[in-house]
């Protein structure tokens, strides 16, 4: 299982235009990468008129040949011509499932989600982001530090999350978190009972060594349906 990482950054004031090119577009042309795609999602917070996706195919080679095959299609040329000129910035990289079952319930550790089997959440859900970017050696402390520490028992430190990814393609030594929220309200929550947790404090310290930059971003799923298999709409 593979797992990527994609983010355009959009010209300013383009994100509208964006999801108008995705609603015109119909629903067949993008089918061989939609039917592994995970979610897409706009920036709430940090970067602004950024759009991330994460896909999940099966190895290097089914990422290559659905998303290079769909390149080559006739009828698709007018949506490329329209939705390329929006995007300013393209970033891409490769992620792994965590080893840690508790952190990964829906991919990887033998769980396959794919969009097929309907959506996971409700429509009003925010997602959160968090990266840690550790120095080499980091990541496999990362989970250790996960065990120790006990997280696993700690329905705080669990509390949303619904994936965890590594990277091992692009930028390196990265840690990605994902929460998933019914409203703002339950986020802001649960960042100030993250505050007051002491496992996840000891958690964080044990890393702190480790740990080059760690960055959070709030994420809105997709309001274009295909786009956000995830959530029900």
């Amino acid at each position: 299982m593979l797992i990527e990482y994609r983010a355009y950054t959009l010209h300013l004031g383009a994100e509208e235009l964006f999801w108008e090119a995705q609603r015109e577009r119909g629903e067949h042309g993008l089918r061989p990468i939609f039917e592994r795609l995970i979610g897409a999602f706009a920036t709430r917070s940090g970067p602004t008129d950024q759009v991330i996706s994460l896909y999940r195919y099966d190895s290097f080679e089914d990422w290559h040949s659905r998303l290079y095959g769909i390149y080559g299609q006739t009828r698709l040329q007018p949506y490329f011509r329209v939705i390329r000129p929006l995007i300013a910035r393209q970033e891409s990289k490769f992620l792994l499932p965590a080893p840690l079952p508790e952190l990964t319930p829906h991919w990887g550790n033998g769980q396959d989600w794919l969009p097929a089997q309907g959506a996971l959440f409700g429509a009003d859900s925010l997602v959160e982001q968090t990266t840690l970017s550790f120095s080499a050696g980091g990541v496999p402390a990362c989970w250790e530090a996960f065990r120790q520490h006990a997280l696993d028992d700690d329905p705080v430190a669990l509390n949303g999350v619904f994936a965890a990814f590594s990277s091992i393609a692009g930028a390196l030594n990265e840690v990605l978190i994902y929460r998933r929220f019914p409203h703002l309200e339950a986020l802001r929550e649960h960042r100030q009972q993250l505050r007051h947790s002491s496992a996840w404090t000891s958690f964080l310290r044990s890393l702190a060594p480790l740990t080059v930059a760690s960055d959070v971003r709030l994420l809105e799923p997709s309001p274009v349906a295909d786009m956000a298999p995830l959530f029900a709409h």
